[in-house]
């Protein structure tokens, strides 16, 4: 009787141990940094390669790879179970390019700046194989456009200079897929991609001919902390 006794306390202080583990490790932060590339339409931007957007080059820059860049990311989650977690996520990316073109005899030169700001929210299936969780899903966020351009125009009888910002708001999706190795406890080391869809409306509102598509792809490379 006593060793069943005492079997039922161990076994019941390894439960309380188990299920305060599983409450520590419930939440998880992360930093990530990584490259993000815009959706693709054609590839006629930039044909000389010289980084800098010429005559007839500008309109189609976004195909080109011309604003590709760097991208940041934090994210949070919430395991509800060890295999579906709710996440979210607050995403940056963006770059700056050269303008140099020819338009109607005068030489136009200066930056076209794209920066977009996403907020994310993504329920994650979630696949733990011993030291690696494999996950992956699909959500909804909130995009924040800003486009600036800043150019100084070089005509014949003067030389101007003019400044435009242009922002805006737009629902998108995404899916995403990734892997997150054990290092400790308490940390693990992030691999993940995400491919989104962020459709802005363009200047004329009757017609789709100057809407642009500011999503794409990121890659990712990261952190993410487990309490």
């Amino acid at each position: 009787m006593r060793t069943v006794a005492w079997i039922g306390v161990m076994a019941l202080v390894l439960l309380l141990c188990s299920s305060a583990l599983a409450e520590q490790n419930k939440i998880g932060l992360g930093a990530k940094v990584g490259y993000h590339n815009f959706i693709r339409y054609s590839q006629v931007d930039d044909p000389d390669n010289d980084g800098v957007l010429e005559d007839g080059e500008i309109d189609y820059a976004i195909d080109s790879g011309a604003f590709d860049g760097v991208t940041i990311e934090t994210d949070f989650e919430y395991a509800f179970s060890p295999h579906f977690t709710l996440g979210g996520a607050l995403q940056w990316y963006g770059t700056s390019v050269a303008v140099d073109s020819i338009a109607e005899r005068c030489r136009v030169k200066g930056d076209y700046t794209i920066s977009v700001t996403n907020l994310t929210i993504t329920p994650r299936f979630v696949l733990p194989l011993n030291v690696v969780r494999l996950y992956t899903g699909a959500g909804l966020g909130l995009y924040w456009r800003i486009v600036n351009t800043d150019f100084t125009i070089y005509g014949q009888d003067a030389t101007t200079s003019q400044s435009n910002t242009d922002s805006g708001a737009t629902i998108g999706y995404h899916a995403m897929l990734g892997a997150e190795i054990a290092v400790l406890d308490w940390l693990g080391i992030v691999l993940e991609d995400r491919f989104a869809f962020a459709h802005f409306k363009g200047n004329d509102p009757t017609t789709d001919l100057d809407d642009a598509d500011y999503g794409g792809n990121s890659a990712f490379l990261g952190a993410r902390f487990h309490f």
